[in-house]
């Protein structure tokens, strides 16, 4: 992904720390990675985001759930009396 083998220096504070620490997935993760995820520069452009989300990873989307709700939709709760 980001593989670079320049890095720079940064201090932040604990909270921060804490913030980045608990972004990561797994051992193996850095912190680059970590904001690379997390922090995106202003869309100026339609073509900016569409770039932006074309780099985002697929939704974590509960499946059975999604076919219930498409099952279930119209449906009134009760109905009319």
């Amino acid at each position: 992904m980001h593989g670079s083998c320049m890095g720079k220096t940064i201090t932040i504070d604990d909270e921060a720390y804490k913030l980045l620490s608990s972004l990561k997935q797994g051992g193996r993760d850095s912190f680059s990675q970590v904001i690379h995820r997390n922090i995106y520069r202003k869309a100026n452009t339609c073509g900016e985001l569409e770039a932006i989300y074309d780099k985002l990873p697929p939704p974590d989307v509960d499946l059975e759930r999604l076919e219930r709700i498409e099952k279930e939709r119209g449906r009134r709760s009760g109905g009319r009396k």
